[in-house]
């Protein structure tokens, strides 16, 4: 669980925007967050788990689509979402961001 907001995540990310696709490919609507029932779901993701020494902080998290975020679950470095393989980089010179890479 983390302590910030899906839609202020998705406001500094993407802004103005009302639809957006997450990495994998799902596509996600602005009007959606906060709605589980919604097949356009955004939900956060901390990139590098909490459960696996990640930090609640924004350069590790990323907004995606909630089948997405279930798919990738508390898999890292590598994990599998909508059919295709993804690893996670440390973003070089910074202890705490990752930057998602398909394989």
């Amino acid at each position: 669980m983390s302590k910030y907001k899906t839609k202020d995540v998705w406001n500094r990310v993407f802004g103005e925007k009302q639809e957006v696709y997450d990495y994998a490919g799902r596509l996600m609507k602005k009007l959606a967050c906060g709605n589980p029932n919604s097949s356009y779901h955004p939900t956060l993701d901390h990139i590098r788990p909490l459960s696996n020494g990640g930090c609640d902080v924004l350069e590790n998290i990323i907004i995606c689509h909630r089948d997405t975020n279930e798919e990738k679950a508390d898999h890292f470095p590598h994990w599998k979402a909508n059919g295709a393989s993804f690893h996670a980089r440390r973003v070089k010179g910074s202890r705490v961001a990752y930057k998602i890479i398909e394989d």
